[in-house]
């Protein structure tokens, strides 16, 4: 039996290699997910914010349909990659289970938005910069660390726009806390 202290230098760059071949493919699922997510999520409230200023569409929350969209693709993908992995490591779970907590607060508010007259904007943003930041401490990847905060900074702000104004914040934020940390992820994963 090898001792872990006296490692050969094969066993050593095969150990290497397999951590470096693991943070690549958690890259590259995360980036999928944040390019996933942050592309419904702008293009739900760009649709919103245009139907609501440019439209006589009595319903322009109809572009949120997307996030169902959102979802069915989510789910499906998840478990192609949950059989796909061998091993979950521990901060793969943490991470599932972070993006669970934040869908659990999600349909909540959703079930309750009538309660705070309909402004979830700002408390989604809030709970969902408290994910991202999470997700970006989990895979140690700065830009999304960094979209975290952002996306805290918006909530913050959003709070005290009008209406129409967090319409057409929702894909600004988006932009900024998701898209271009999910981009670089993407980039680093393919590297």
């Amino acid at each position: 039996m090898e001792n872990e202290n006296n490692l050969s230098p094969e066993k050593s760059l095969e150990i290497i290699n397999e951590m470096i071949s693991n943070t690549r493919a958690s890259f590259k699922d995360a980036s999928f997910y944040f390019l996933l997510w942050g592309w419904i999520i702008f293009a739900g409230g760009l649709g919103h914010y245009l139907l609501f200023k440019f439209s006589d569409c009595q319903y322009p929350y109809i572009s949120w349909s997307v996030v169902l969209i959102g979802i069915i693709v989510s789910a499906v993908v998840g478990v192609i990659q949950g059989k796909r992995k061998k091993v979950i490591s521990h901060f793969a779970r943490i991470h599932i289970y972070v993006w669970y907590a934040f869908l659990a607060c999600y349909f909540v508010l959703i079930f309750f938005m009538k309660s705070i007259n309909y402004q979830i904007t700002p408390l989604i943003f809030l709970f969902a910069a408290n994910a991202t930041f999470i997700s970006g401490i989990v895979l140690k990847y700065k830009p999304i660390i960094l979209g975290g905060i952002f996306i805290f900074v918006s909530s913050i702000v959003i709070f005290n726009l009008s209406y129409e104004m967090q319409l057409l914040a929702i894909p600004i934020t988006m932009f900024i806390g998701y898209l271009i940390p999910g981009y670089y992820l993407k980039y680093k994963a393919n590297s």
